[in-house]
């Protein structure tokens, strides 16, 4: 399923498409796009919001969490080999013997998948698709939260999650992230997935941040950190020249699945 199949009404998809690649848009704006009046687009906006797959706002509409929730499936399938590789890029970097932190998304769980010919590793995850993956391998040991359960994504959230991960020091953290600013910041779109991401980030000696190129070119609201706070970056595609530069003026190492190698 793509994002312009979601509703199967092709005026709600664009929208929703807009909305999805701009973060906000404003009524007037929408209505322009759309070919429609502001009233249709007042209309829309209501009906979609009541779905839960935008969040209203005086005088236009934003992405909802719901919206990247609702379009997880797509997110399994798109960009797949891109993944893979940075999956397998990651998982080379981590040693045996290690413990991890793990969060939430499609990508973690492609490099859930590339972990499992590790020997020892103790996983502490918020997301019970990784911890799915990863507890058939005998020699892991495997450790999940208390929370609330996120019925999209598997996810485990709320106060004792992020309470149950501070009681841990990793060696590594694993995530992924929604979109990555030019000046490095790290966003994502739920500010409860981002408060457990955040106590891993703290409580961990290494920081390994997956990032697609297309988080290069997306908007999310929620700050997670910067990435001058981690230890790698690893992508598909090399980055601009000025992002390069500010990951080398903060020693952030760059890993470039696409060229098998390091920048």
């Amino acid at each position: 399923m793509s994002i312009t199949e979601l509703t199967g009404n092709p005026r709600h998809d664009l929208l929703l498409q807009l909305i999805a690649e701009r973060g906000y848009m404003n009524i007037d704006e929408l209505a322009q796009l759309l070919d429609v009046s502001t009233q249709t687009v007042r209309r829309d906006i209501r009906k979609l919001s009541e779905q839960g797959l935008i969040t209203r706002h005086h005088g236009g509409a934003g992405r909802a969490s719901s919206v990247v929730n609702v379009a997880f499936e797509q997110r399994e399938v798109s960009l797949t080999s891109e993944k893979m590789a940075i999956a397998e890029a990651i998982a080379d970097y981590i040693p045996d013997g290690s413990t991890v932190f793990i969060t939430i998304g499609t990508t973690v769980e492609h490099i859930a998948r590339a972990l499992m010919n590790h020997d020892r590793l103790r996983i502490i995850t918020n997301s019970l698709r990784v911890a799915h993956v990863l507890y058939k391998n005998p020699r892991f040991e495997v450790m999940v939260p208390g929370g609330t359960l996120r019925p999209h994504n598997g996810g485990i959230v709320g106060p004792a999650a992020t309470t149950f991960v501070e009681g841990f020091r990793a060696d590594y953290l694993i995530t992924s992230v929604g979109a990555i600013e030019p000046d490095g910041a790290l966003l994502d779109f739920d500010v409860n997935e981002v408060s457990v991401v955040k106590a891993m980030m703290k409580h961990s000696r290494h920081v390994l941040v997956a990032a697609d190129s297309t988080k290069f070119h997306a908007s999310a609201a929620v700050e997670i950190g910067n990435v001058k706070q981690a230890t790698a970056l690893f992508t598909d595609q090399i980055p601009t020249a000025s992002f390069k530069t500010l990951l080398e003026n903060e020693h952030v190492e760059l890993v470039v699945s696409e060229l098998g190698g390091q920048e």
